[in-house]
């Protein structure tokens, strides 16, 4: 209950974290192992994969994604994927999402210069006044393992590359919000709590009964 609250909590703080992908607990109902009874395991939460609502802010620098596609970005720990499009140039010329650089479809980090118009297609294509300046890389994580990375920041479970995305598009002057809502998030956070209240009434519950028929049982034996 206390790791599947976390994921809640990490989800109602990111909410509006501009692409934060929110996690969903996973819950499975198993046998009591020779007993009548069924218990509910926890696997490992679920990335949703869900489309947030898009918010124009006219910035030239801010860049939304439709469809599963996220950037690809260089970390000090490798490679990570991304959805927030908040877009940076640093000093060098080197386009940053977060404060790591972005890369291209060949995992090259992108340089756009020392400044200009720049203009992103909806295949991620960059020019700079008019000029081509790169592309940035989409990858497509449908069916993978993700896990988050922290920052906005996702990974796959095993370290493996995601394959390119072909079915997403940039739209440059916007920002994607949080899947999910505040107040949906809040009344995960409180269903939660009271199935968790609940569930500890109901194995106090089948405890005593159990302490019961054993001290009946010890009576008539």
């Amino acid at each position: 209950m206390l790791d599947g609250l976390g994921t809640v909590s990490d989800n109602l703080a990111n909410i509006s974290t501009p692409g934060y992908r929110r996690f969903q607990n996973v819950i499975e109902s198993v046998t009591g192992n020779g007993t009548p009874y069924q218990y509910a395991a926890k696997s490992a939460p679920a990335i949703d994969l869900g489309q947030g609502p898009m918010q124009s802010t006219g910035n030239p620098l801010d860049v939304a994604i439709s469809g599963p596609g996220f950037m690809s970005v260089q970390t000090q720990n490798g490679v990570a994927y991304t959805r927030n499009g908040t877009l940076h140039v640093e000093t060098d010329g080197t386009l940053t999402a977060g404060g790591y650089p972005v890369l291209n479809p060949t995992g090259q980090p992108i340089n756009v210069g020392q400044g200009g118009n720049v203009s992103i297609g909806d295949d991620g294509v960059l020019s700079v006044n008019g000029n081509p300046s790169g592309q940035i890389a989409m990858v497509d994580p449908t069916g993978a393992a993700i896990i988050p990375a922290g920052a906005s920041l996702y990974r796959t479970t095993d370290g493996s590359a995601l394959p390119p995305a072909t079915n997403s598009q940039m739209h440059q002057g916007y920002l994607e919000g949080s899947a999910g809502s505040e107040m949906g998030t809040m009344v995960s956070m409180l269903g939660m709590m009271r199935n968790y209240d609940a569930s500890m009434k109901a194995m106090h519950a089948i405890d005593t009964n159990q302490n019961q028929a054993i001290q009946a049982f010890t009576l008539t034996a």
